[in-house]
């Protein structure tokens, strides 16, 4: 059947409709890779609060519903319009499972760095932070609702130009968000002991490992959707990796807790560690998600002080040492950090 097709008829099929099905097995392969990591959060933290749990489950239904969809695409443009290319290269126009995939993808995408935005504003414990970046971010996700509009239209000029919105404000917002949360991190390692400093430094590490994926795609993105515009699509397959890549962001850093605890705790000194040893497994200090917002660090000149992960300067001690003799115990206020 390909070498029937001739001319401008086989580059329609190459750059329009064989990337729906190079995107769709993206798709398939990345949500198995999500799979795992669902499966390892419910596995290993089944005491998490209830609203992050709910809000992984909304991502486990928002992916599944992305790869059904992505499924059924392939399989109406291959096989139920099999040998009608003008049929088949319509439905990008005419069919709301296939128009609408950008915006499905555009909401995984909002859902996702919603969480990033929350994120930021537990790390900095500034509110005003999250103003321009959640502004960036839902203008984003506006942009594509109005360029699912213009692909109903059938109007291409507007439809690229606003893709170009939205792709430009994902990529935008992960910069800012990647780069606010380092600042504030980095900013908490001022006037630290070696172990807390090897926190943040990890903390920091996951914060650009986890954003880099999707910004990389997204750039990709942008690039195709512009540098072929018209009812050349190639930039479907990105488009179609996106949204998984964003997720697969999310639950990385959502599941790093455990190793974050590891290089938490791994670094106390000696009188710490025996004084803290009968609380080290039921201690939920999860750092990633702020529900501390201050990291103890504990000094060898007899004072244990904490320090704010917003500003980076010393605050209110809650934990006090009492000297008998030669050796010294410490006192834990019954405020948990």
């Amino acid at each position: 059947m390909v070498a029937s097709y001739e001319g401008h008829d086989r580059q329609l099929l190459y750059l329009t409709i064989a990337p729906w099905m190079i995107g769709s097995f993206l798709d398939v392969a990345t949500q198995g890779v999500l799979v795992c990591q669902f499966n390892n959060y419910f596995n290993w933290y089944k005491d998490d609060k209830t609203w992050l749990r709910v809000a992984v489950v909304a991502l486990v239904i928002l992916t599944t519903l992305k790869m059904l969809d992505s499924c059924a695409v392939t399989w109406i443009a291959q096989v139920e319009y099999f040998g009608d290319l003008p049929g088949a290269v319509l439905l990008n126009y005419i069919s709301w499972w296939q128009s609408g995939v950008p915006l499905m993808g555009a909401t995984i995408n909002f859902y996702v760095q919603s969480y990033f935005l929350y994120r930021l504003v537990a790390i900095s414990k500034r509110h005003w932070v999250s103003y321009p970046v959640g502004t960036v971010v839902v203008f984003g996700w506006v942009s594509c609702v109005v360029a699912t509009i213009y692909i109903k239209l059938q109007d291409g000029p507007n439809i690229q130009h606003w893709f170009a919105a939205h792709l430009g404000s994902a990529f935008t917002a992960d910069i800012l968000m990647t780069m606010s949360t380092a600042v504030f991190l980095l900013r908490s390692r001022k006037n630290s002991l070696k172990q807390t400093q090897t926190l943040v430094d990890t903390l920091v590490r996951l914060t650009w490992q986890s954003a880099a994926p999707a910004a990389v795609c997204a750039t990709l993105n942008l690039i195709l959707s512009q540098a072929m515009p018209g009812e050349f699509i190639v930039s479907t397959i990105p488009n179609q990796l996106l949204p998984k890549l964003y997720s697969i962001s999310m639950m990385f850093t959502i599941n790093s807790r455990k190793d974050v605890r590891l290089v938490s705790s791994s670094g106390k000194t000696s009188s710490s560690e025996n004084a803290t040893s009968g609380r080290r497994g039921t201690r939920r200090d999860d750092l990633e998600l702020g529900r501390l917002g201050t990291i103890q660090v504990h000094k060898q000149t007899e004072t244990v002080q904490r320090v704010d992960w917003g500003t980076g300067h010393d605050s209110a001690e809650d934990v006090k040492y009492t000297t008998r003799g030669p050796t010294s115990t410490i006192q834990e206020s019954a405020q948990e950090a």
